[in-house]
């Protein structure tokens, strides 16, 4: 498991977040991730982008800023029209596209998770 040190090493725009924020938040990302042993050598680097995603997410959520964390289909200036490509953002893999960490996480979780490959 990453240590607060580890994360704000390789995430230095998080050094001002309080470490036992960090702390919880890299608990968290433990709890999601389950097992090391299936995440291989990614476990700590995974987990740490997973821990920077919830991190930005709910720093977002504190400033009340929500809308930012779904992708946008279309926007228009002239009568101020924003239209989100989901109708809400749950506890599923569109949730993590909301972030460049989330989609760091992903692409580990896909390397390690992708399934037997035939021949």
């Amino acid at each position: 498991m990453a240590s607060v040190g580890d994360f704000q090493d390789r995430f230095p725009e998080f050094c001002d977040v309080d470490d036992t924020r960090v702390q919880m938040f890299l608990d968290d990302s433990a709890l999601i991730m389950s097992s090391p042993k299936k995440w291989l050598d990614f476990y700590d680097l995974a987990q740490m982008y997973l821990t920077a995603h919830y991190l930005c997410v709910f720093e977002h959520t504190a400033s009340g800023d929500v809308s930012s964390m779904a992708p946008i289909r279309r926007q228009e200036v002239d009568d101020t029209v924003i239209e989100f490509a989901t109708a809400h953002v749950d506890n599923t893999i569109e949730e993590f596209y909301g972030t460049a960490y989330g989609k760091r996480y992903l692409s580990y979780r896909k390397i390690i998770f992708a399934g037997p490959v035939g021949a």
